[in-house]
């Protein structure tokens, strides 16, 4: 049997190596340690005591020594940009928001809402300056609260221009002594308030001529379901620019029918009023109706059951042409009369109420088709089924029995319950 055998002549394997550019690598030099695969970790499972670290020992003083390991362990990487911040950073140490302009800090404010800015506000007196800004504080709504005393005095001086405090339980007083506002004029005052609904608040009638006494410049007001006096009228007459009035269902006015000359007077530009079930007497009631301004476009005047009569329509008639909206519902001694009043005196009339005005006679509500611009029409408890359905296919154009109540002067109509007047207002 013959065995072959193959093999390099090392002269010839130096000539190629020269050819290629390398050289041999030799067993005695160091590249070989450093080409070696580093050996896996193993984990030690108590079985086998652990293999001792390498250490070298470094000098940092003379006469000292140091052990280290002699793989040093690279640290992670945000810690590494971190200590290479902190290190050229030439305001280290200071808060980042100490650094934000007070533009920057009252557009972040802004998106909070008031419960959340109040306790940033106790943080420090420069977050608290910032956060006094008026144009933090224009809408606030604080229905359905329980506000302490002179709470809410101290929200109101800081230029709150739209406040709902519908269902708000309010206690006296509503300005501190302290705020140095009981002892201003009219004219001195800074309050800003505009918009001010009172609707079936739990505050005193001294509350609300202490609030109304200051607030000359309200645009918009309801009152609704609250105690008030003659005083609170005249505090109202103060209010000039005022254009929507919310009394319905006010308790305390029944018998000043001075003051609510007076308030009717001063309140010329009125276009919404609403008086609905104020149990006034007739001299009060003639008061109301006689100086009536004449840029009246919406009015209710129902509920005055034994009261409003066909001359008072027809006074009404005569203050306010330009009514576009008019409820006299349950008054019973309403006649047809009235009807020929309406017909002939309010060209611009759009919608009307008569419901449970039980002496019109039924036959006459057809003539209310000749108003060429009605276009809803509320006659509940006058006829059946079958006669409103006559009445739909007789005056097709108008709508009979769509509202079940009246929206003259109120602040939160159907599904807006965040919005008053059609301004949303953010819940505190």
């Amino acid at each position: 049997m013959t065995f072959m055998t193959w093999d390099v002549d090392p002269i010839v394997t130096q000539h190629i190596y020269d050819d290629l550019g390398v050289r041999e690598i030799l067993v005695e030099d160091d590249i070989v340690e450093k080409l070696r695969p580093t050996p896996p970790i193993m984990v030690n499972n108590g079985l086998f005591p652990p293999k001792p670290r390498k250490v070298e020992t470094f000098h940092s003083h003379p006469g000292e020594s140091r052990l280290r390991p002699l793989q040093q362990t690279t640290p992670c990487r945000w810690m590494s940009q971190k200590h290479h911040r902190q290190k050229n950073d030439a305001t280290a140490g200071q808060v980042p928001w100490e650094r934000l302009s007070d533009e920057l800090l009252l557009s972040v404010f802004s998106w909070l809402n008031k419960r959340d800015l109040s306790r940033c506000m106790m943080v420090c007196s420069r977050w608290h300056n910032v956060g006094l800004d008026e144009s933090l504080w224009g809408r606030i709504d604080l229905s359905g609260k329980a506000l302490r005393p002179a709470a809410l005095g101290y929200l109101v001086a800081r230029g709150v221009a739209v406040m709902r405090l519908a269902r708000t339980d309010v206690c006296s007083p509503v300005f501190h002594d302290e705020m140095g506002l009981n002892c201003m004029s009219v004219q001195e005052c800074p309050l800003k308030l505009q918009y001010l609904d009172l609707s079936m608040c739990n505050i005193e009638v001294s509350s609300v001529n202490e609030i109304l006494r200051l607030c000359c410049r309200l645009v918009k007001l309801s009152l609704e379901s609250c105690s008030v006096s003659g005083e609170t009228l005249r505090y109202i007459g103060q209010c000039t620019d005022l254009d929507t009035l919310n009394l319905a269902m006010c308790t305390g006015i029944e018998e000043d029918h001075e003051a609510m000359a007076y308030m009717m007077q001063q309140c010329h530009k009125l276009t919404s009023l609403n008086i609905a079930w104020t149990n006034l007497n007739y001299p009060t009631l003639a008061a109301a109706v006689s100086n009536l301004p004449r840029s009246l476009e919406h009015l209710n005047l129902s509920g005055f059951r034994s009261l409003l009569t066909d001359e008072a329509v027809y006074m009404v008639v005569q203050r306010c042409p330009g009514l576009i909206e008019l409820d006299v519902s349950d008054s019973s001694l309403l006649t047809p009369t009235t009807l020929e009043t309406l017909i002939n005196g309010l060209l611009s009339l759009r919608h009307l109420a008569l419901s449970r005005c039980y002496h019109i006679n039924t036959a006459y509500l057809v003539n209310l088709g000749a108003m060429q611009k009605l276009t809803t029409l509320e006659v509940f408890g006058i006829l059946c089924e079958i006669g409103i359905a006559n009445l739909r296919e007789l005056m097709p154009r108008v709508k009979v029995n769509t509202r079940l109540f009246s929206t003259v002067a109120r602040p939160t109509t159907g599904y807006r319950w965040t919005s008053i007047w059609g301004l949303k207002c953010p819940n505190m």
